[in-house]
């Protein structure tokens, strides 16, 4: 890709570096010495295309992050419930049970 800034073009391919007068890409068209400057800017222009190729991963975490968007901050009744079961001494903690959640937190991990 190229950057062009009046006479000057900067490459910017990872390939390639620095300034280059007569830089081009392979979605550039070659430019034709003949024809009057706005003809050559109308087919310079015609002539780019970008494009963004996301990857399988990329994808999956967008629709995740896009899941975990939808779902709410905090369940406000879970917290009020479990809060005022705290303060009246009646918060009991399966201990069992809270192993295999531990447990099957640490196998997804892995």
């Amino acid at each position: 890709m190229a950057i062009q800034l009046g006479d000057l073009v900067m490459n910017i391919n990872k390939f390639t570096g620095g300034l280059d007068n007569h830089a081009r890409t392979r979605n550039e068209p070659s430019k034709a010495p003949a024809g009057s400057e706005a003809q050559t800017q109308a087919k310079d222009s015609a002539g780019f295309t970008d494009q963004v190729k996301l990857s399988a991963s990329s994808k999956s975490i967008q629709q995740i992050e896009a899941e975990v968007r939808s779902l709410p901050d905090v369940d406000d009744s879970t917290v009020e419930r479990i809060r005022s079961q705290i303060e009246s001494g009646e918060y009991k903690i399966d201990y069992q049970k809270l192993a295999g959640k531990m447990l099957d937190f640490e196998e997804r991990l892995n």
